[in-house]
């Protein structure tokens, strides 16, 4: 699996990804009115929530990849306290976060009733835009599977 791939990857071998419960997206799911996408589910349940090093962002900058890097993933009670906060701050009503990058903009899923739960939309809090991440969680992650670590010392 993708996630999988992205933990041995990208995350520190002393810090386990943070395990999930099922009750935990059945709270969120339930919050917000909608089921979150059977992908991230799976991933999320299998193998917890990691924590990636800075080598993901040198990685990303190294390859001047035109994606943001993802910095950390929420845990049930931050998608559910941070997606409200972020709400009341200019992000619209429709959207769930589940994750950050490195400048504090958002990875999020839609929440809209008929809306594709698949895509992963990326909420940059600097202009209020929107966009597409990618078509489906495990896309998202098999992206950053794809960048290779920066050379020895790069310098961003």
């Amino acid at each position: 699996m993708s996630l999988e791939r992205f933990i041995e990857k990208w995350t520190h071998q002393d810090y386990s990804p943070e395990k999930v419960a099922g009750a935990d997206l059945k709270t969120v799911e339930a919050r917000f009115g909608f089921e979150l996408p059977g992908d991230y589910r799976a991933a999320v349940l299998a193998h917890g929530l990691p924590r990636p090093t800075i080598a993901l962002l040198d990685g990303i900058l190294a390859a001047e990849a035109p994606f943001a890097d993802v910095s950390d993933f929420f845990n049930a009670e931050e998608i559910i306290r941070l997606t409200e906060d972020w709400r009341g701050g200019g992000m619209p009503d429709h959207l769930v976060a589940f994750a950050t990058d490195c400048g504090g903009n958002l990875f999020c899923f839609d929440a809209s009733p008929g809306a594709n739960r698949s895509i992963v939309w990326f909420w940059d809090h600097d202009n209020g835009g929107v966009t597409v991440a990618a078509d489906s969680f495990t896309s998202w992650i098999e992206r950053f599977c794809s960048v290779e670590p920066a050379p020895e010392g790069f310098e961003p």
